[in-house]
């Protein structure tokens, strides 16, 4: 398998140079997050939102961009759940974390929560372009919704983040992504 990155990429404008991509990501990024800063409170923390937020971030550049994979892949050594599980997986995460929800109680709680409902998103859905940063923006969502820090959150690196979630589903340990709320 190779581990060369492409330079450009097929998308709704045409086919695009990475870098004209990330300039439009970014850009949906600023937006996404202004989107996210006016409407916490109105949002449902569900999957519901998560797909919005994905749709948002990417949907103008890509036909599929908040929908389920329909094909099989392979990420470093981690070989992601068959793509016909995904829209079960992601119905008994949705039912999961509305349970969840009801239950919390403490900071602590709402860190375990927190980590976990990112590791389950990713470990279902795991692509590092944008899942990995809709998971970021659902994580900036729901410390909005629970009135906690921001600050200690968005200084977290990119390599941080994927190294605390590489590690939880390794070892099935949370304390790294916790580490980072």
């Amino acid at each position: 398998m190779s581990k060369t990155k492409p330079s450009f990429r097929e998308t709704k404008f045409w086919i695009l140079e990475m870098k004209e991509i990330e300039w439009i990501i970014f850009d949906n990024l600023i937006q996404v997050k202004a989107y996210i800063f006016r409407n916490f409170k109105k949002l449902d923390f569900n999957i519901k939102t998560f797909s919005l937020i994905h749709k948002l971030l990417c949907g103008n550049l890509y036909e599929n961009a908040w929908k389920y994979r329909l094909h099989q892949v392979q990420l470093w050594d981690f070989t992601p759940i068959e793509y016909f599980k995904v829209p079960i997986e992601m119905k008994i995460l949705d039912d999961d974390i509305k349970f969840r929800l009801k239950k919390l109680k403490n900071l602590n709680d709402k860190k375990e929560f927190l980590a976990y409902v990112m590791w389950k998103f990713l470990w279902i859905h795991p692509f590092f372009d944008y899942n990995w940063r809709t998971a970021r923006l659902i994580w900036e969502l729901f410390l909005l919704q629970q009135e906690m820090s921001l600050s200690d959150f968005s200084s977290t690196s990119r390599s941080d983040f994927s190294d605390a979630m590489k590690f939880a589903t390794k070892y099935n340990d949370f304390s790294k992504i916790i580490e980072l709320i």
